[in-house]
């Protein structure tokens, strides 16, 4: 094969691994023909370069624009609930406003990962420990109930961090509503750990009035869960009893 032959070939293989870089000079020494194939083949790259970096500038446009839409949204919630007498509806609008604070964590750490130019994954401890301040701020006038966060260290995909978060919203969400009546002391625990086969644990547990268990299987928290869990290709449970606390465990397996 003659050489010229061979350079023309390896400048399209780095084209389409990605590996080219657009403006270098090839010298084929070979027909003028081709000379001109390999000077139109650098054009497109630097064509589809250009493409690519406006393709990133739109996306990181999108993703900040979501973040501050949610961010807003959650604010007015709070005004709402703020200015609700029904304690009911007040109830409601405050676990509509953690979910929407939870999708608006999850954009942020999308948008950072895109910003950095990262792989599409994030550490879970950053995602779980962010939550859990997230649900300690939300709760402050519940000084009575000691929430504890614990959680392993590891990159979990981005697509599996939106499901999880919320899983916790709802269980969080739910153990503060119900589990410590009258302003009762309690505590409550979320848990992550991931064992060494990528198996991943989430379980939020209380010490509070507990249930029967029976009696929750409709909720609308329980559909929730249920959802997230089938998200992440996983699994969960809710184990209660009256005067006995209360547990949630969600179980899937992490990509690899």
């Amino acid at each position: 094969m003659p050489h010229w032959v061979a350079t023309l070939r390896a400048q399209v293989a780095r084209l389409t691994d990605g590996s080219y870089v657009p403006g270098a000079t090839v010298s084929l020494g070979g027909p003028p023909e081709l000379a001109a194939l390999s000077a139109d083949i650098d054009r497109l790259a630097e064509v589809l370069a250009e493409r690519d970096r406006i393709r990133a500038a739109l996306a990181l446009e999108v993703h900040h624009r979501v973040k501050n839409n949610l961010q807003i949204v959650a604010s007015l919630l709070n005004l709402q609930a703020g200015r609700t007498e029904s304690p009911a509806v007040q109830e409601a609008l405050v676990q509509t406003r953690e979910r929407i604070e939870a999708l608006a964590l999850v954009q942020r750490a999308i948008y950072e990962q895109a910003d950095d130019g990262g792989q599409p994954s994030l550490d879970v401890a950053n995602l779980i420990h962010e939550l859990c301040a997230q649900f300690r701020r939300t709760h402050a006038n519940r000084s009575e109930i000691d929430f504890v966060c614990k959680t392993a260290s590891m990159l979990i995909p981005l697509d599996s961090a939106l499901p999880l978060a919320l899983f916790a919203v709802e269980a969080v969400t739910n153990a503060y509503a119900y589990a410590f009546p009258e302003r009762r002391k309690g505590s409550i625990r979320l848990r992550f750990t991931v064992s060494k086969g990528g198996q991943a644990r989430l379980a939020i547990s209380d010490d509070g009035i507990g249930f029967v268990s029976a009696d929750s299987e409709r909720t609308t928290g329980r559909l929730l869960m249920g959802g997230f869990a089938r998200q992440l290709h996983g699994t969960f449970a809710i184990t209660s009893k009256p005067g006995g606390g209360t547990i949630a465990r969600l179980d899937y397996r992490i990509a690899q």
